[in-house]
């Protein structure tokens, strides 16, 4: 009896049979699309972040040309006041004459 036992029991020979196969290309498979979803995601990230960056910048390019047009503004201002007071220097001297 134990020699026909022996003789029913397959040897290991280290091969996955199909089922562990499946399995293994199951594995492989959820990994693989795991991996492909994990880009997705992160490549849209990426475009969302670039999007903000893109809004952040226009709102900080804007807010600069804004101050660049209130400094000339006051820089205008003071030389129209300048230009004012010399003005009047100059009328008081020709009446002083």
């Amino acid at each position: 009896m134990t020699a026909g036992n022996a003789s029913t029991e397959q040897p290991d020979t280290g091969q996955l049979d199909t089922g562990q196969l499946s399995e293994a290309q199951l594995r492989n498979t959820n990994t693989h699309l795991s991996g492909e979803i994990a880009m997705l995601l992160l490549n849209e990230s990426l475009a969302l972040e670039r999007q903000t960056d893109r809004r952040q910048r226009a709102v900080q390019e804007e807010r600069q040309r804004q101050v660049a047009a209130v400094r000339r503004l006051a820089a205008a201002r003071r030389l129209q006041r300048r230009a004012e007071s010399a003005s009047r220097r100059a009328r008081s001297l020709l009446a002083s004459v």
